[in-house]
Order: C-alpha cells, then structure tokens, then sequence
C-alpha cells in the first residue's frame, strides 16, 4: 500500500511542478477568439520556460552534490561492504553495506538480494535473517534521493549443515541493490552487485561452561571453618551466554543429610550477566567447612537466557579432610569426556574434552596425558600405506597440566581433524597419564575414548533414459545407470517403482550390498493400459553408514497415446508337391550305399569259399 500511496504523491508532485505560477482558467462566456488565443500562447511559453528553469536547476543540483545528471532515474554504486573474515558454521555475522546513489532521480522502496557464487545461485549456505527464502532483504526505506549514501547492517547466518573448505578457499556471497524509479515500473529495475568472501570455521554453537581454577582465602588448614572460593569459569565455547546466573550448594552426607560444605552468602546465586566465547569469569563464595565431612563435593549450576536447560558441574573442592592421608598412592583418572559434534564426519573437524580427576586429597604435579592416536593400513596397488585416523590441530598429541590439587577436576581440550578417508566405525582412543605425588614419585595410569566416525553416504545418478511418449499395449523401456559415490558400502539396497504404474510389483529390483565405488543400473519394462499421462517415481531405498534409512527418488513422465491398430496379413499358401522317386531315394542314400557294399563283400566270399573247395576234391582224386 506505501508503494502506491507514494506514486500517487509523486505524480501529483510532477503534474503541480509543470503548471505555470499564476497560471487561471479563462471564463469561455465571455471574451473574444483573439484574447483566448493570446492568453493560451502566453501560457504555452510560460510553460516552456518553466520547464527548462527546473531542468537547469536540476543540472546545477546535481553538480553541487557530485552526482551524475540521469533525469529521475536513480545510478546506484557500492561505497564499501565490510564483513568478517572467518564465520562460524550455525552463528550470525553482520554485513555493513554503504550504498550511494549517483544519480539525480530517487531511488524508492530499495532492497537487497545475497545469492552465492560466481554464477549467483540462491544462497544455500547462508540465510539472511530477517529476509526472505530468497535472499531477499527490505530496507524498509521509502527514499533514498539522488547523491545521498546511506550504509546499512544485515544479519546474516551460516546454516549449521555448511561444510569447511579446504584451506585457501573461501565462499562468494554477492549483494545487489534493486529499486524503482519514479514511474514505478514492476519490471524494471536498477541494479548494481558487489561480492565479498568469508571463511567457514567450525566452532561449538552454544555456551558451555567449565571450571578452571579454585582458589582459597584463607588457605584451608587444621582449625580453619571458614574460607572464601574463588572460582574460575570460562565459557570453552565461542557463542556469548547472555544472562549468566551461576548457583552453589553443598551435597548431603551422613543420616541426617547434613550439608558437608555451606555457603554463607546472603544467596548462592550471583548474577555474572553477559559472557562472551573464551571469555574467563571469576565468582567469590563464603563457605563454611563441615569438619565432620566426608567429601569436598559441591554442585556449581550455570544457567543463561536460551539454554535448554541448566548445565551442572560436580566440583570436588580441593580442600583437605580431617583424615590421615599418608600412605595413599593419588589417582589421576578420566572423570568423564565429551565429543562434538555427536556425528563426526569423516573430513570434519572433532573436539575431544577430557574432565581429569586428581581423586586424591593431596595434590599431583606434572601431569602427561596423551592420546594414542589410531592410524588405518590400506593397500593399492601392491603398495601398503598408513595413516593417522585424528591428527591434533595446532596442537600435538600430548597436553600438559601443572598441577591438579586434591579432589580437583582439570580439563583439557583438544582439536583435531579427521582422516576424509578414515572407515565408518567407532574408533577407540588409548589415552596414557603420567603424573608426579607431592614427594617427587612417578605414577602411570590408563583409560579410552571412544570416537564414532561416520562416512557420508551418497548414491549419484549417471543417466536416466525413459520414454517420454508410448502408446497404449506398447512396451516403455525404463533404464537408470547409478554409482555409490560414497566411501561406504550400503545395505539392503533396493530399487522399485511407485504410483500409478502398470506392473510395478514386477519391477524391484533388489541389489542387496551396493559396494562403495560400484555402478550398476536398474531397467524395467512398462505396458501402458490407458491413455493421458503416466507418471511414476524410480525410488532407491538403503540403510545408510548411520544404520538410518535412507532414500532417493527420481520422478518420470510419459505421454500415452492410443493403441495401435495393425492390419492383418493374408500370405498365400501354396500346396506341397508329392516327393519323387529320386527325392525318396535321396533322403535314404547312406542306407542304399551301406546295403551294396555289405552285399558285394557277401559275394566275394561265396565265390572265394567255392573256389577253395574245388581245388580241394582235384586234389583228392
């Protein structure tokens, strides 16, 4: 509605701002032909010179504010756009934007659009907060006159699924201003675009909280009741925590559920407002000692505006019992450890915390822990290499801590980068810790971690061949070429039709392990019953690296026409001939040739057999 409301004033503006001063309407009642044409003249050159005043006036206008003479069309340019150099994958940034328009006619009703890249694809990593789907952003602005420069913070956001680059590459998010001019034209705009590139880094999105350090006023010692805590918080993460609201309280021990530790404070809650990442806090307690405790356990709860819910730090308060301790050998052990993200991909980056107990009332010096990385052997080739699954970012495989005191948790975190190539599977993590006891003596002792690595799954389509028009009867051919692009085997790999297809429970083809590297295609045949359109969907079902089901559909269409009709044709048929007495002969030749020769060989030895026993009586008488 502004947008109209507005043109309407501007034409009324336009059309007030060509009318002569002084300017009045003839009474036609009276008055000669002459006096009317005399008066329309004088009006007509009084309109002229009007006109050309202003437009002279323009000019100089434009002069004075260094702009470029457009007429009412505005010329915008980009003064300046100024971001950060690295974001963090989930967090908002803030665009500033300088814009001047250079021209002497008015920009009206402004807006930004972002989009990505070189070619200025829709943004698909990063969302403008307060905008649209599109990337588009509404300055909110009637006007902006000619000459003037008016600078502008957007909020931008890098959506949580964005990946980082490799190093040395950036993103491109290009801006562009839109605006109309006077006439208010919906298709046509004036334009300018500049591009800028950030960073992705990955980071924790939200607040976490640990304890750092505890120090005691007065040093806690045999008949000491009352000391005050100072302890340290930091904020590990690199999101702010605004409202930060910390609580203190003793635990229960014993049958009367007595508090071993007391806070003497006027309330245990303080108030430590806005915290920024990596930023270290300190909160002062008053505490009251329970000589008869048998533990220096207390509960620290952090809550801040936005959390689920409250985090809570089990501290054991290094402060003595009243016990005797000589004799006992200290314990350093993995209280507990934390991995993000939840989901490693492999080729991400992970952050390994480790919470270290000093179980011992007696402090530990020196401590050594470090991880022993895995390493995966593979062959290609005939050629065996190795390498390491984690590797330490700006750090090495061991970290160092002076010294824990006694029924103190220390905590120590480690970046490191994942293999891109590493197997999907839970990787164990040896983690060795060397410490040193008050009396110089060296102690060992072991634990693991468990890592979970996940390879993305992904099946990519090479081609799909599908008849776009078919008739009714006529066979459709269906032929889909497919590759695991994926660095992990899938299971229970299936492919079948769905909708309102003719034979689709024939059509499933089932693949069972769909190997990582492999192609293979699926081809189906379909028998239109009907004319009109036949629509279908090839879908791809498999259990993915996350034992999660996953599926990928690819839509098809097919214009149907009638059946065919086929004439049918009459061949003739002409009689058979009776065979002949050759032909007969012919067919039985083996069996005629074979009965002659058995035949002559039966007469040569009848005359052999006669003329031997001839010469056999001539002898005999």
């Amino acid at each position: 509605m502004k947008k109209y409301v507005a043109m309407i004033l501007i034409a009324a503006l336009l059309c007030m701002s060509f009318m002569p001063a002084g300017a009045v309407f003839a009474d036609t009642s009276g008055g000669t032909a002459a006096a009317e044409n005399t008066e329309s003249t004088k009006s007509t050159e009084s309109a002229e010179a009007k006109a050309k005043a202003e437009e002279e006036a323009r000019r100089a206008e434009a002069a004075k504010r260094d702009v470029i003479n457009t007429g009412l069309d505005p010329l915008w340019s980009f003064v300046n756009i100024n971001a950060p150099e690295q974001v963090l994958v989930g967090q908002a940034f803030d665009v500033e934007v300088t814009v001047k328009n250079m021209g002497s006619g008015s920009g009206l009703f402004p807006v930004f659009r972002f989009t990505e890249g070189a070619d200025k694809q829709p943004l698909s990593h990063f969302t403008v907060v307060g905008g649209t789907e599109n990337g588009e952003y509404d300055t909110m602005l009637t006007e902006i006159p000619g000459g003037e420069t008016k600078t502008f913070t957007i909020s931008m956001k890098v959506n949580p699924e964005t990946k980082e680059l490799p190093e040395g590459s950036k993103y491109r998010i290009n801006c562009m201003i839109a605006s109309d001019n006077w006439r208010m034209s919906e298709d046509k705009r004036y334009n300018a675009v500049k591009s800028f590139e950030v960073e992705v880094l990955y980071a924790l999105s939200a607040p976490s909280f640990v304890v750092e350090n505890v120090t005691f006023n007065p040093a806690v010692t045999d008949g000491i009741k009352e000391t005050t805590a100072a302890i340290t918080l930091k904020n590990i993460s690199d999101s702010k925590a605004n409202n930060v609201v910390v609580t203190l309280e003793g635990t229960a021990f014993g049958e009367d559920s007595e508090k071993n530790i007391t806070v003497r404070d006027l309330t245990s809650t303080k108030q430590l407002y806005n915290v920024s990442g990596n930023q270290k806090v300190t909160v002062n307690y008053q505490l009251e000692l329970n000589k008869d405790r048998k533990h220096n356990e207390m509960k620290l709860t952090v809550d801040y505006n936005g959390a689920e819910k409250p985090q809570e730090i089990l501290l054991n308060m290094p402060l003595p019992l009243q016990e005797s301790v000589n004799g006992r050998e200290p314990k350093v052990i993995i209280q507990r450890y934390s991995v993000e993200p939840g989901k490693v991909l492999a080729g991400n980056h992970v952050t390994l915390t480790l919470y270290i107990e000093n179980t011992n009332s007696l402090p530990v010096n020196n401590v050594s822990i470090q991880l022993d990385v895995p390493t995966e052997t593979s062959s290609s080739g005939g050629t065996v290499s190795s390498g390491t699954v984690f590797s330490p970012v700006d750090s090495s495989n061991t970290s160092y801590v002076d010294r824990i005191e006694g029924k103190y948790t220390a905590v120590k975190t480690i970046n490191m980068y994942v293999d891109p190539n590493a197997t999907a599977k839970t990787y164990i993590v040896p983690v060795d810790i060397q410490y040193e006891g008050t009396d110089g003596t060296k102690y060992t002792s072991s634990d693991n971690v468990n890592i979970p690595v996940t390879q993305e799954s992904k099946v990519e389509i090479i081609s799909t061949n599908v008849q776009e028009m078919g008739n009714v009867g006529e066979p459709l051919s269906v032929l889909v070429e497919f590759v695991n692009v994926g660095k992990v085997n899938l299971t229970n790999f299936k492919v079948r039709m769905e909708g309102d297809v003719p034979g689709k429970e024939e059509n499933v083809f089932y693949l069972g392990t769909f190997n990582a590297g492999e192609s293979n295609e699926y081809s189906a045949t379909i028998i239109p019953e009907q004319e009109g359109t036949l629509e279908g969907v090839i879908q791809m079902s498999y259990i993915d690296a996350d034992n999660q089901n996953a599926m990928l559909e690819i839509p098809f269409r097919s214009e149907i026409g009638p059946m065919i009709e086929y004439e049918p044709v009459d061949m003739p048929v002409e009689p058979l001939e009776e065979p002949g007495l050759l032909d007969k002969l012919g067919k039985h030749w083996l069996t005629i040739v074979l009965a002659i020769v058995i035949i002559a060989q039966a007469v040569v030895l009848f005359r052999i057999r006669k003329k031997a026993k001839a010469e056999e009586e001539l002898i005999d008488g």
